[in-house]
């Protein structure tokens, strides 16, 4: 994101003051209470000249004429980047985060599920955790059982660490001989390739053997188009902490609180929020805030985001959305620390 230019000292002193009462307070700041902030280093009728010409410059608004002020997303962009000095967790509250996350051969739908609630417990927003998508999921093991009734049950072990069933109904029966068959033939070919891969590499043997009629490749075709590595797969999310969002002031307004609890609701539109941070971040955590997000339904909120790494993989992505009025220094410390635990537990496991 790009910031303005630098400030000088005294306005730097005053936006960070109304910055840091608001957040604190939820209440439009008068020149006194920065006054008050700031030390009483300026008098008030110098706060209330710079006051107005930051507001001139877009970083504060006046929501009522005899009232303060309250920052604008330009002034919390500037705020985050330039102003806010990082919090530090407390001993007791990085030992809750630990203790919630950890466990023995804890599985990691479970690890992520975990993750997304004491980010909200924590921050008081609503915790998020994307997934990983299919072509983040690499093949460890793959089994083909048959079941009556045409149905097959196909269990896939993917990195990392990731187990799921699912249960196929294919057009004609298969033997468990070529399942069997099937499955040794995508284990020892494909171990390590991404799940979206494979569907894609198969395809092209299918085509490629079409005219010899590969029984095997025909095999493992039919359960591949049955959906057995998933078809326009969604990535797996969790959101916890929903309701939290509904006590904060911003979202009176029921026009908001409704946009936005539809964006909760629409999955595969939440996912493609937190994908587009994906593609846009490779480090460390990530601040949206406003006006700057994709979606309609959340420029009243901010979203603070870290990616979750399987080695030096991107493969999925955590944090919090709560509104812009947000206790941003917490929230980053927050998110950086569930984060660096999670990549932790991820890669041993």
């Amino acid at each position: 994101m790009r910031s303005e230019p630098n400030l000088e000292e005294r306005r730097r002193e005053v936006l960070s003051a109304i910055v840091r009462h608001y957040i604190a307070k939820g209440l439009p700041v008068g020149s006194r209470t920065v006054a008050s902030e700031t030390g009483e280093s300026l008098s008030p009728a110098t706060i209330r000249g710079v006051m107005a010409q930051l507001e001139s410059e877009g970083f504060l608004e006046q929501p009522h004429t005899s009232a303060g002020r309250i920052p604008t997303d330009k002034a919390y962009r500037y705020y985050v980047d330039r102003l806010m000095r990082m919090a530090r967790l407390t001993p007791a509250l990085a030992k809750f985060i630990e203790e919630s996350l950890n466990g023995d051969e804890v599985p990691n739908e479970e690890l992520m599920a975990r993750a997304s609630h004491v980010l909200a417990e924590v921050s008081s927003n609503v915790g998020l955790v994307l997934g990983p998508a299919l072509e983040e999921k690499l093949l460890e093991y793959i089994k083909f059982i048959k079941l009556p009734d045409r149905r097959v049950l196909v269990v896939i072990v993917s990195r990392p660490n990731l187990v799921e069933n699912k249960v196929l109904r294919l057009d004609e029966d298969i033997s468990q001989e070529d399942l069997d068959h099937s499955a040794a033939y995508l284990n020892a070919e494909f171990r390590g390739w991404s799940l979206k891969t494979i569907r894609l590499e198969i395809f092209k043997k299918i085509e490629e053997a079409r005219a010899l009629f590969d029984h095997l490749l025909q095999s493992v075709g039919r359960l591949l188009m049955e959906g057995a590595l998933g078809h326009d797969e969604l990535a797996p999310l969790f959101v916890e902490g929903t309701a939290r969002i509904l006590e904060q002031p911003e979202f009176e307004d029921v026009r908001n609180i409704r946009q936005l609890l539809l964006a909760f609701e629409e999955k595969a539109k939440l996912i493609d929020i937190l994908g587009s941070f994906l593609h846009s971040s490779s480090t460390g955590v990530q601040v949206v805030i406003g006006k700057e997000n994709p979606a309609d339904e959340m420029r009243h909120c901010a979203l603070v985001m870290a990616p979750l790494r399987y080695g030096s993989r991107i493969v999925g992505a955590l944090g919090v959305v709560g509104p812009t009025r947000m206790e941003y220094a917490h929230a980053v410390t927050t998110v950086d620390y569930v984060a660096h635990l999670c990549n932790r537990l991820l890669s041993v496991n």
